[in-house]
């Protein structure tokens, strides 16, 4: 009997790839591999997700040099593997709490939007310190309040404003549940890192519509299976919302905004 596979672009995961990917996460993708200092050989990405920093990572740090790349989301990682296919890639399903690497592994650790998921965000900071190796660098990003992100600001607020069930716990809290930078250099010094920095970094994102934004928004969050609970008309209504409220309050297409994240630098010394 032949799999029936639902295709990468019509997945959770596919869809927040195709439409945030290069909207959300692109800028800051490019902004966070010109962070690496030296030529790293040995070099890990935790919470590498749809790949999309793996790519530049692997770009930057040359074929003689090592880059792995791990989420703890399965679904995730295939659609990195497709997108980033490098001799020197190592993609790996695990646990940012518990990583599977011995100590003073790496010359770089990486960490761009995966911290706010951990349910003990302190494990993940220790962990970068334990495999990291002395001298090395550790960069991290998370983003920044969720109304200093305007176009998801106007997309949450609209579901919760037509969504009649209370949302799930996880919607809408994780993405800007670090957004304070005194605790976040405190995570980063308990775990044992010295000269910490953080800086709020502001860049700009571009969607080719506000319509793109919104399916990326609804459709490529886990949220999509609670509105779909309430029918499909509501989904089309959430997202036209979405759209008029972004082209009224942001720009007209093509959508550009200001992006706002936490990026933190420590080193192991």
């Amino acid at each position: 009997m032949k799999e029936n596979k639902i295709p990468f672009e019509k997945t959770i995961p596919g869809v927040y790839e195709r439409f945030l990917g290069p909207y959300l996460y692109e800028p800051y993708s490019l902004y966070v591999t010109n962070r690496i200092k030296d030529r790293p050989k040995q070099v890990l990405e935790i919470g590498a997700g749809t790949g999309r920093l793996t790519n530049h990572l692997a770009q930057k740090i040359g074929l003689k040099a090592k880059l792995t790349a791990m989420d703890i989301n399965p679904a995730m990682l295939d659609i990195a593997k497709q997108k980033v296919n490098e001799p020197n890639v190592e993609f790996l399903v695990a646990d940012a709490q518990d990583l599977p690497f011995p100590d003073n592994k790496f010359d770089v650790v990486v960490c761009q939007f995966g911290f706010m998921f951990l349910p003990e965000k302190q494990k993940g900071f220790n962990e970068a310190w334990r495999v990291l190796k002395p001298g090395g660098q550790f960069i991290f990003v998370t983003w920044d309040k969720a109304e200093n992100n305007i176009t998801l600001h106007i997309s949450q607020q609209t579901i919760l404003h037509f969504l009649k069930a209370t949302p799930p716990p996880f919607f809408g809290r994780a993405y800007s549940s670090m957004n304070n930078p005194e605790e976040l250099r405190s995570y980063a010094e308990v775990a044992g890192f010295e000269n910490v920095t953080v800086q709020k970094i502001t860049l700009v994102g571009q969607s080719p519509t506000a319509m793109d934004a919104a399916i990326g928004f609804v459709e490529g969050n886990a949220i999509i299976h609670e509105i779909l609970k309430e029918g499909t008309e509501l989904l089309e209504t959430i997202k036209a919302t979405i759209v008029t409220k972004i082209n009224e309050q942001v720009s007209a297409d093509p959508v550009r905004s200001e992006l706002n994240a936490w990026v933190g630098e420590a080193f192991k010394l």
